[in-house]
């Protein structure tokens, strides 16, 4: 080992499930492992290399009471005990999920509060201080805020007219009012946090890679054909892919089709050929190949009759046997099909008994609507995507282009990101039920599973090699993995606040497969390495 030492503190002496990380001076790799039941911690040799270390801490409730700084030399190992003390601020370590379960409030209350984390903490809305008149003039300008924003870079729609206050509105405004600070860190109810990280669950690794671009928000980050992860940005129009041995960067930017739109994506594919695809989300019914060996972009964009103002071609399906490319329209409803061959792309109406408007979708939580979001395809080309405003899987038949919706057991689930695996397994995450749900497309059945924290928002789901399944979410800083064997999950806690979690990725080029993790809000990568 490079690095050692215990972790404890006046209140409980030794303590376990803390995670410790040393942050190099100079470079952009930081190293987290966890502290065990003896309150021990311990850096693997060859994961630290020479030089100085900041070291930091995540723990629910303490502190170092002091920066601490260590020397790492060459062939040496280090001892270094860590004394915590209890924060005075814990608001200030709190996940959005936290901030849930300690507020009051009815389910539906709740739920109206858990889709503000789509671009900003829940931190940021309860440690506010409005009134509820204060409230509804903040609420209506957040509802014209694309799904792209932060608070740091807000994204205004030119596509909508300004909302009328609703009576949903200004109830939702009192809500906030009455439990948003009394007076800077303190609030109306107590704060809670989720217990620390035990057992198997500190028997773990993450390396953070700070990504060098001001500003970069990477959405999604996945194993590349190289072993290298390719990530691209969720507001600008970069790819870019990390080394992860080097921890360098390079990136790529694409054209821009739109400029008055938003120029970043939401997803990114390899196909078996080893070039990624890359839909242009915001900028149109676009879906754009790029050769990493020539470094071209390819384009494709779908007739102008579908190609309107609000067209949002966000997710991509690779793997049919024709060679074929599915492609969807969330807004306007639509699948497409492309042979790149030709170039001549099919359009299918995703929802084709559904007479409700089209267009952006204001209300996602309404199982009276229909809006497609993640998409797949099976070993035989059918084409899959999740409604994740009706709360259904939809399939569309290869051949006859018939589709059929299959609901979720539970009702309002918010299918969103979509993994088929070798068995034609549909896995998914339910990010408003906060379960990770799989669909058989042999028997048109779906199983759900459900982690034990509360909040959990399951968005994306992957399988690897050994059979589990990982998903995660936006509210909580966790990594989900689940044995569908025996329907236990264990969890693992990312050393940073407010990740922002829409998809992971497997990596199975090792004995113990290893967990790629784009956190969006705070421009990293992290790799997440279970040790058994």
């Amino acid at each position: 080992m490079t690095l050692f030492g215990k972790v404890s503190s006046q209140e409980e002496g030794t303590m376990e499930g803390v995670l410790v990380s040393a942050r190099p001076e100079q470079g952009n790799i930081a190293v987290t492992v966890v502290s065990d039941s003896r309150g021990e911690y311990a850096f693997p040799s060859g994961r630290l290399g020479k030089g100085r270390y900041k070291l930091s801490i995540r723990a629910f409730g303490y502190e170092l009471p002091q920066m601490s700084e260590v020397e790492i030399v060459d062939g040496r190992s280090l001892h270094n005990d860590l004394r915590l003390r209890r924060t005075p601020d814990v608001s200030s370590q709190m996940s959005s999920a936290e901030w849930l379960i300690s507020a009051p409030g009815t389910e539906q209350q709740k739920n109206q509060l858990y889709r503000c984390e789509s671009c900003h903490s829940l931190g940021t809305v309860l440690g506010a201080h409005h009134t509820v008149q204060e409230w509804q003039v903040v609420l209506n300008r957040m509802q014209r805020w694309l799904p792209p924003s932060t608070e740091w870079s807000p994204l205004a729609t030119h596509a909508l007219p300004p909302r009328k206050k609703t009576t949903e509105t200004i109830e939702f405004a009192k809500y906030l009012a009455s439990i948003n600070a009394i007076e800077p860190n303190k609030w109306p109810f107590e704060l809670h946090g989720f217990a620390r990280p035990k057992g198997k669950e500190t028997r773990v690794i993450v390396t953070e890679f700070e990504l060098s671009r001001p500003e970069s928000y990477p959405h999604d980050a996945i194993v590349g054909p190289d072993g290298r992860i390719w990530f691209n940005d969720f507001q600008q129009p970069y790819i870019g892919v990390l080394d992860p041995g080097s921890g360098k960067i390079r990136e790529w930017k694409l054209p821009v089709l739109r400029p008055k739109d938003p120029a970043g994506f939401l997803t990114i594919k390899f196909d078996k050929d080893g070039k990624a695809w890359i839909p242009r989300f915001m900028q149109g019914c676009t879906v754009t190949r790029f050769d990493p060996v020539t470094e071209k972009f390819t384009s494709w964009t779908v007739d102008p009759k579908y190609n309107n103002a609000t067209s949002r071609c966000a997710h991509v399906a690779l793997g049919a046997p024709s060679g074929k490319i599915w492609f969807s329209d969330s807004e306007n409803r639509r699948m497409f099909r492309l042979n790149p061959t030709d170039g001549h792309i099919e359009a299918f109406n995703s929802f084709p008994q559904y007479h409700g408007r089209t267009g952006v979708v204001t209300d996602f939580h309404n199982s009276n609507q229909h809006r497609t979001y993640g998409i797949a395809v099976d070993s035989t080309g059918n084409g899959y995507f999740a409604d994740i405003a009706g709360g259904n899987i939809g399939r569309i038949d290869a051949n006859t282009g018939a589709v059929t919706l299959y609901p979720t057991p539970t009702p309002n689930s918010g299918p969103r990101r979509m993994f088929m695996d070798s068995q034609d397994q549909l896995w998914f995450g339910e990010n408003y039920a906060s379960k990770l749900g799989m669909f058989d497309t042999h028997t048109r059945r779906i199983q759900e599973w459900t982690p034990s924290v509360p909040w959990a928002g399951c968005y994306p789901a992957v399988r690897d090699k050994q059979g589990d399944v990982w998903t995660a979410g936006m509210s909580t800083d966790l990594v989900y993995r689940l044995n569908p064997s025996t329907g236990e999950f264990m969890q693992y806690l990312l050393p940073t606040l407010g990740a922002n979690i829409r998809k992971v990725d497997a990596d199975s080029s090792a004995s113990v497969p290893a967990i790629w993790v784009a956190e969006v809000h705070r421009g990293k990568i992290a790799k997440v390495e279970p040790q058994e």
